[in-house]
């Protein structure tokens, strides 16, 4: 068997990737014919075939399982070098992916990208948002190069950080008979509906185990898989929600909810940073630590202890 090409390697690492011939000729920049051909002549000379053509999509023959963990670590490496040479030449270029949780990547990470990329305008960052474990195995492959979490990070091979610390709020509409009270007790609390965000949210996690703190037992009659829907459900005054103080900002300034100042109810947790326990980091990266440590946001209202922070 002769040395692969480097060239149809990177074709097949894209479809493999994508899962489709079709969105990798589009990330790609060529033709879906041209991208079939590579891959047909890689494997004509692996002499085995790599992609099994189903009617529903791709499916990676044993070979091309193998193939493609090769193919990870020498794209990886790649780049790695492409950092090493952007090292050199400083932060005037550079590449920094990142992947988060809902809430930090809706509410934090926009705001974070962009004042850095306003000190470093060359450095391209892409933030994908999904859930915790999934940014913890790209970080692993180096798929990712850091991550953000609304919960504590500790895991073999990882450095993590505080970034600040995020405050669970109870919200309501501002037509809520609760939001109407001058004093709301605890105990108020467990005589109304509830929407949550779905099982399994960092949110939803942090919520129970304060309901639970505070012996409380709450009638949850909807949760939903977002912080958008669980803000538009409590403004339809479907129920009283729970979410952190960072996401609800623009929509206590416009009036459309009311966070409910509930006595005794103090609930927190941390936005975690967290990244590869790596001897070489990229510029863009240790820039972008740097960046976060330095600086924090706090939306209106909150009210943070200097504990909380690191």
């Amino acid at each position: 068997m002769t040395i692969p090409n480097f060239h149809q390697l990177h074709i097949f690492h894209t479809v493999a990737s994508l899962g489709s011939f079709s969105k990798a000729a589009e990330e790609l920049l060529i033709s879906q014919p041209a991208v079939s051909i590579q891959v047909r002549e890689l494997e004509e000379s692996m002499g085995s075939p790599l992609l099994h053509r189903l009617r529903r999509g791709l499916q990676l023959t044993d070979t091309g399982e193998a193939v493609y963990g090769y193919t990870k670590r020498i794209f990886s490496l790649a780049e790695e070098m492409q950092s090493a040479v952007q090292d050199i030449q400083g932060l005037s270029a550079g590449k920094l992916t990142i992947g988060s949780s809902t809430t930090p990547g809706e509410y934090i990470l926009p705001w974070a990208i962009g004042k850095f990329r306003q000190k470093y305008p060359g450095v391209q960052v892409s933030l994908s948002i999904s859930n915790t474990q999934t940014v913890v195995e790209k970080i692993y492959n180096r798929e990712l190069d850091m991550g953000m979490a609304g919960a504590a990070v500790n895991l073999k091979g990882l450095k993590s950080f505080t970034y600040v610390s995020d405050e669970i709020v109870v919200i309501a509409a501002p037509t809520h008979p609760i939001a109407a009270k001058e004093e709301v007790e605890l105990e108020d609390l467990n005589d109304h509906d509830f929407i949550l965000r779905e099982q399994g949210s960092a949110t939803r996690r942090t919520a129970e185990d304060c309901i639970s703190q505070h012996g409380l037992s709450l009638k949850v009659v909807m949760d939903l898989g977002s912080n958008e829907a669980v803000k538009r459900a409590v403004a339809a005054g479907l129920g009283l929600g729970m979410i952190s103080r960072f996401a609800v900002t623009p929509d206590t300034i416009a009036g459309f909810i009311k966070v409910i100042d509930v006595n005794g109810w103090d609930c927190r947790r941390p936005l975690t940073v967290f990244y590869r326990e790596d001897r070489h980091l990229p510029s863009a990266q240790l820039a972008f630590l740097n960046f976060l440590r330095q600086e924090k946001p706090m939306p209106e209202g909150y009210s943070d202890s200097p504990a909380a922070t690191s």
